[in-house]
Formats: structure tokens, sequence, C-alpha cells
């Protein structure tokens, strides 16, 4: 049974080390495993996580005790005919003490609160409302490369006409850079790492730096160095209220109209979306405790640690050998990611 608390072991990898077979090692797991919710705490996070086992479990729901990291259960799917008997059937006074639920912007999870939780609040995570105006930006430079390569293409279509023989142009230095080092504008800057000593660039064929770099890229648009800008004002804003949502809440006000009065599409529909989240967001700047290896700390609440667990969820499924069907893999999951699972399986 410890071999099994080990994620990386498979059950031939069990097997083999215990001298048995695949089967027994799965009908012993079985047959003492299986494990029940925990008790919600006043935290709790929610998120969905891609298994893809057949076509009712596509989307799996994981529920994760903030303060501890544990997780509470895994759903078989996130979908209403799911979630909504699993919800109504824990008792009222459970539900009722809950006073966070931490999810992203995906609106069933947050109108889990009026619907299962109405003593607590909405908490958006940070993490997705950064990773949305990163992922905008992003599709903006690549349609900004995907038109320098048609005009790539155009020209060596031309040239080739010209000759009479097929011609082949090497990458253009807008599209190298964008393919390359458009990273320097969707990374948050303070964890870009700039350099000044200059290495030998073999499409320029000269000495570049950092620097150099992302001077050559944001003049391959004049709003570039704009965009990149805005987003880090997020940024900055979301590093800098911690503990604070009173303060956070005046500044995301400031923010939301000064994005609508941009005049940028992208940050336009930024400001539409933070104003649509705007409690939930203020809320995330709440700091209660956690437990973690060096004891209880404080900490924002965020989605973060449950993402973590969501990437063991799926290193499981992928290493797995003989996962006949969900109940096994949550009771595998389970097991393995509590601190203290407790068993209760039947000995027959």
């Amino acid at each position: 049974m410890d071999a099994f608390r080990d994620l990386n072991a498979t059950a031939s990898s069990i097997a083999k080390r215990f001298n048995t077979t695949d089967t027994n090692v799965l009908d012993i797991f079985d047959r003492y495993v299986h494990l029940d919710r925990l008790p919600l705490t006043d935290a709790i996070s929610v998120d969905e996580v891609h298994i893809d086992m057949d076509p009712k479990c596509r989307y799996a729901l994981v529920i994760q005790d903030f303060h501890s990291g544990d997780p509470i259960d895994i759903l078989i799917s996130r979908r209403n005919n799911i979630t909504e008997p699993y919800f109504a059937s824990i008792p009222k006074e459970e539900r009722y003490a809950v006073k966070y639920l931490i999810s992203d912007m995906y609106n069933p999870y947050i109108k889990y609160v009026n619907k299962y939780f109405p003593n607590a609040v909405s908490v958006v995570d940070s993490f997705h409302v950064i990773q949305w105006i990163v992922r905008e930006l992003d599709t903006f430079l690549k349609l900004l490369m995907r038109r320098f390569k048609q005009r790539d293409e155009e020209k060596q279509q031309q040239m080739s006409l010209l000759h009479g023989r097929a011609v082949t142009l090497p990458i253009s230095d807008e599209v190298y850079l964008l393919k390359k080092y458009r990273w320097l504008i969707l990374m948050n800057q303070s964890s870009i790492s700039y350099h000044s000593d200059t290495r030998f660039d073999f499409h320029f064929r000269y000495f570049m730096n950092t620097y150099d770099y992302e001077s050559k890229l944001m003049d391959l648009n004049p709003h570039l160095r704009t965009f990149r800008d805005y987003k880090e004002m997020y940024v900055r804003f979301n590093s800098d209220y911690a503990g604070d949502p009173v303060g956070a809440a005046k500044r995301l006000d400031w923010l939301i109209q000064f994005y609508y009065n941009s005049n940028y599409d992208v940050f336009i529909r930024f400001a539409a979306l933070l104003n649509a989240h705007r409690d939930s967001i203020i809320n995330s700047f709440i700091m209660t405790s956690r437990i973690g290896q060096g004891g209880i700390y404080d900490s924002r609440l965020s989605n973060g640690p449950i993402e973590s667990m969501n990437r063991k969820v799926k290193d499981l499924k992928r290493i797995g050998r003989g996962f006949r069907n969900f109940e096994h893999l949550r009771n595998r999951f389970l097991f393995s990611t509590r601190k203290l699972p407790v068993l209760n399986g039947s000995h027959h």
C-alpha cells in the first residue's frame, strides 16, 4: 500500500518490486482503498483537469482545502448533472461555513457561491486574470507575425517568377524576432533576466544583448511598447496590494477606467473583463493561513496550489497502467496526494 503513495510508481513497477502480477497489486489496492471526501473548510478551491477518460469524463473537477493543500475530492465531471447532486448532498451547516470559494473565471464555478455556499464570497485567481491579457497579447503578436510571413511569401513568389526558378528566402528579421523573442513582451518584466553582455546572433550576424532584442522587437509595431507597459501596470497592481483589498479596490477601479479610455480594443475588452469580475478579483487580495513545510504562514487566496495538484492528476494518468475506471483513478490520486489518507476499504 505504501508503494502506491508514490505518484511515479506504476502498477507494473510495484508488481515487479513485490514479485507479483499487475492484476494482483491492482486488486489489492481496489480492495483496501476507497477514500471518502474530506470535510469542507472555510476556504476551498475548485478547478477542472482534462483527463479525457471517456466522453462522460473529459474534465474532472478537483476540490481542494486551501489551508492544508489536501484534495477534498475529485469528481468524474464538472458538468451540472454531476456537481448539482454532489454539492446538494453535503449538509447545509458544512456548506454554509465556507467563506471563500476560489476559482478561475469560469462562470459556473462562480455561481457555486449562490447555489451552494451562500455565506461565501467568490475569489477569482489572480494568475488567470493576468493569463487572459497575456494570451490576448500573444494572439496579437502571432497575427502580426502571420502578416509578415504572408508578405515574405508574396515576395518569394514574385522573385521566383522573375528568375524563372524556385527562390528560397531566409527568415525575415521581423518573423525571426516575433518567433524567438516575443516572450520579452509577454513575460512579466520583473521575471526577465536582462543581460547587458553581448552574444553573437547568427541571424543578424552581430553581437546583441537582451536590450537590443527588446528594442528591435518594439520597433516592429508602434503599439507594442504601449501594450507591454499597460500589461505591466496590471502585473504591478497584482503584486502591490496583497493583504490590502480596500487599496486594491481603489486601484482596480482606476485601472478599469484607464483601460476603457485607452482606445485599444484589447484593453477595452480587458477593462470589461475586470469590471465583470471586480469583486471576485478584489477578494483575491485577502490573506489567510496556509500550512506549509515550515509551519503556518499567511498567503493570498489563490488557485496556485490546486493548479499544481492538477498536474499530478495528469502525470498519474499518463504513467498509470490499469486505470479501468474513474473510481480507481480517484482513489489512487487521493491516496497519493493526501497527507494522511485514511483507508476504509473492505477486507474480503
